[in-house]
């Protein structure tokens, strides 16, 4: 049964082409779940590290707001100096950590699906806005997806959360009966352990993840096989345009050989289907190089200006007729065609000569000479 194009389902893996141009329109893969991962053990990592300095300045704060003077809050500039003093050490904190954070969640989002950068996700989409578009949405296999996901993990996180307050309550508890600063260093241990233990469990739901946003990227760019055909002829071109290319590439073939022709050494003809021009110069080419060639009117053609300049025109048929053949315009000819290609170079030379000093045409030579050899004459 044949289907249309509007209708047939997508079932082929999307091209690089499609991979690519969805790239350039802000489609990328990514998977969220697991920058929060690595935000969560770079945290911890960061309290493990630094929980030490981290208490300093946060008893540093602390001790800086409660020695305030009196005098000081009936003066605004110094009240105001004297708050900066108390923020400074947590900005100290603070700052460094949210700029970490912030480049760890970066940096693992474009591990995933790399950097790219475009305007058009921003671009106002009217079709988008429309409630019935908004409530298929929600009702997509996408965001029922995205609600199981987050339900997974939010049953992870709190059965896991369940059995750290079983097992650290108590003691977490037991920091608001300590002294200061063992109580800070108690509690940065405790935070530091759960951090831990919550980003492990992140990171094994991220592991789940990935391999899904991979295979849902992909199936979200999944083409028809009507879709690629459309790309391969979008890449080729139309059968109108490569026709067109193709009659370009004759007509600036043709315009080459024309004001390659006046420069040649001789044009080696069939005498009238077949024209070969050669070229050859001593010292700047190992062999006598293709210059012009053509059949038919293009034949003609070259024949004409070869006549316009004075070129030597040599008739020999099967020599011609390999040469437009086996040699492809600017290459040399091949080793097979050097015999005969230097029996009629030797003559235009001597044919030349002959005309300088005003005397008589050598006659062509009847033997075999300018024959190719039996290879380049069998069809």
């Amino acid at each position: 049964m044949s289907e249309t194009h509007g209708s047939e389902s997508k079932t082929e893996q999307p091209t690089a082409r499609r991979l690519e141009k969805a790239r350039e329109e802000g489609s990328v893969l990514r998977a969220h779940g697991l920058a929060a991962a690595a935000i969560l053990v770079t945290g911890a990592a960061a309290l493990s590290l630094g929980g030490a300095r981290l208490v300093e300045l946060l008893e540093l704060s602390l001790l800086r707001g409660l020695s305030f003077e009196p005098d000081v809050v009936r003066t605004p500039e110094r009240l105001f100096a004297a708050v900066g003093r108390v923020l400074i050490p947590g900005i100290e904190v603070i700052v460094p950590f949210l700029i970490l954070m912030a480049a760890v969640g970066f940096i693992v989002d474009i591990l995933v699906g790399g950097w790219t950068f475009s305007a058009q996700p921003l671009s106002l989409d009217f079709s988008r806005i429309g409630p019935v578009r908004g409530f298929q949405r929600l009702l997509s296999r996408t965001a029922l997806v995205e609600i199981l996901k987050a339900l997974i993990k939010f049953g992870i996180i709190g059965v896991i959360s369940f059995w750290l307050i079983r097992a650290w309550g108590a003691g977490f508890l037991q920091t608001a009966a300590d002294t200061w600063p063992r109580a800070a260093e108690d509690a940065v241990l405790f935070w530091r352990r759960i951090l831990l233990v919550l980003s492990a469990s992140l990171l094994a739901a991220a592991a789940l993840e990935v391999p899904y946003q991979v295979w849902a990227h992909r199936d979200r760019l999944k083409m028809t096989r009507q879709d690629i055909k459309d790309e391969l002829r979008e890449l080729d071109g139309s059968p109108q345009t490569k026709r067109r290319i193709k009659m370009l590439r004759r007509k600036l073939a043709r315009m080459r050989m024309a004001a390659e022709v006046p420069k040649a050494d001789v044009v080696v003809t069939n005498p009238e289907h077949y024209a070969a021009a050669l070229r050859y110069r001593e010292g700047s080419m190992r062999a006598p190089r293709l210059v012009a060639k053509g059949t038919g009117l293009v034949a003609l053609r070259i024949r004409e200006i070869a006549s316009e300049h004075g070129v030597p025109m040599i008739e020999a048929p099967r020599l011609a007729r390999a040469i437009c053949r086996f040699v492809e315009l600017e290459d040399e000819i091949p080793t097979g065609l050097y015999a005969a290609v230097a029996e009629v170079l030797a003559y235009v030379y001597r044919l030349r000569a002959a005309r300088d000093i005003g005397g008589p045409a050598p006659p062509l030579p009847r033997d075999q000479r300018f024959e190719p050899p039996a290879e380049f004459t069998n069809d």
